[in-house]
């Protein structure tokens, strides 16, 4: 006889669904369809609070195998989550995730194997995947990794973080950007194994009275020269902007 997967205890409040139960929550889809074609409501997963940090919970109320994002973890990655749901969801066509209110998500591959819950640590923040939306503020007081500290419009922030989103080639990882509780923005470029994280946190801050002239090559107010030259600016032939200095203050 098989051995029983090992089980994961359910956190207080989040008890294990039995099959063929339905889930609680609004549907999560991954595949790209016109709105017309599902029924009812959904979420797209390029629009879902996905959360930085989840507790995976391998639910045995049904058919195993039961699906997790890695083996025998109960901490997992929103990024890793938000991977693997895509994969799975697009995979396993019989599959369905769906989250609630509270951002609790439950996945199973078809109705009649058992669940996994995804419980979101709330403090971690959550990815940022709509910068217009999630980061609203007119200023951000943004500290770079070595400390100094500039203010920048909504807009260079909102810059910042498409930039550091983008997927580099090759598969390369892309940087990160999180939103957390208090409407903070961590953000940086890079990352392990092919970067050091170059970490960049932004507050928000009170919009000045006058931003100053532009800098004549790259157009930003000058106080947005970002002294790590992490987030290059552009002239507006093209050609690169060569104002990004910065002298220590004493």
């Amino acid at each position: 006889m098989p051995d029983t997967p090992a089980v994961t205890p359910a956190p207080t409040g989040h008890d294990d669904i039995p099959a063929r139960q339905p889930l609680p929550g609004t549907r999560l889809i991954a595949y790209r369809l016109p709105a017309c074609g599902i029924a009812g409501s959904y979420i797209h997963m390029d629009h879902a609070d996905i959360h930085v940090t989840y507790a995976q919970v391998v639910g045995r109320a049904g058919q195993f195998p039961a699906q997790g994002v890695g083996y025998g973890l109960r901490t997992v990655g929103g990024r890793d989550v938000n991977s693997w749901l895509r994969g799975s969801l697009n995979f396993w066509l019989s599959s369905e995730a769906r989250m609630a209110e509270d951002g609790v998500i439950r996945y199973r591959q078809t109705r009649n194997h058992s669940v996994v819950t995804f419980v979101p640590d709330t403090a971690s923040g959550v990815l940022i995947n709509r910068p217009d939306e999630q980061v609203t503020a007119a200023a951000y007081r943004v500290t770079g990794p070595t400390g100094v500290t500039q203010l920048w419009r909504g807009r260079a922030v909102r810059d910042a973080i498409a930039r550091c989103r983008r997927k580099p080639p090759v598969g390369w990882p892309a940087g990160w950007a999180h939103l957390m509780p208090d409407a903070t923005v961590t953000f940086g470029p890079g990352g392990f194994p092919w970067s050091s994280e170059e970490i960049y946190t932004a507050e928000p801050a009170a919009e000045p009275a006058s931003w100053g002239p532009p800098c004549a090559e790259c157009r930003y107010p000058e106080s947005e020269h970002d002294p790590v030259r992490l987030w290059g600016r552009s002239r507006t032939d093209g050609t690169g902007c060569t104002c990004w200095a910065h002298s220590a203050q004493e």
